[in-house]
């Protein structure tokens, strides 16, 4: 089957995207890397859109998340990824 020349294909999005209703401008890696620095600092306990104002202005968390910790949007994004490097670990 041929793609017919008005075929567009869309970039892949990033997988962090998928916590955000929108990220106000910023791109995932960069609000990956403020998540990253957050946990490293000791910002576990903080509150997710306390943190999220501070760190990304204007962008948004998707409700479940926004009421949660920096630890627990961390690992969110986190555990699902592990899964899939295991499920790969076990193909082979």
């Amino acid at each position: 089957m041929r793609k017919s020349a008005l075929h567009i294909e869309s970039p892949a999005k990033h997988p962090f995207e998928s916590c955000f209703v929108d990220l106000g401008g910023h791109s995932a890696e960069r609000a990956l890397s403020a998540l990253t620095a957050a946990v490293h600092a000791a910002q576990r306990e903080m509150n997710a859109f306390v943190w999220l104002e501070e760190a990304l202005p204007g962008a948004t968390l998707k409700p479940a998340l926004a009421f949660g910790t920096v630890g627990e949007l961390y690992r969110s994004y986190t555990r699902p990824a592990e899964f899939g490097r295991l499920k790969q670990v076990w193909r082979a």
